[in-house]
């Protein structure tokens, strides 16, 4: 990931005084992480994304449950919802 630093603290001027030392730790932190998260190409691996929805169901990723709704889907004719 390619980031113009200038820009970045040129954007963190804008923020209170007492912020802008700990956004600009932050925003080296994220960039730090991704770049070791990187496939070597750039492109963040696949794994990077794991868990970085949060669907508020903590059944979510119960396969079970999962393949029982993918099963009523399937079953279903479709015609009766609207």
């Amino acid at each position: 990931m390619v980031v113009d630093r200038n820009k970045l603290e040129n954007l963190l001027k804008q923020l209170p005084e007492d912020l802008q030392n700990e956004v600009l730790q932050f925003a080296e932190s994220l960039l730090h992480r991704s770049d070791n998260r990187s496939s070597g190409n750039g492109t963040p691996l696949v794994r990077s994304f794991f868990g970085i929805w949060d669907s508020g169901d903590p059944r979510s990723a119960d396969n079970d449950r999962i393949d029982a709704d993918l099963a009523d889907e399937y079953a279903s004719s479709h015609e009766a919802h609207q």
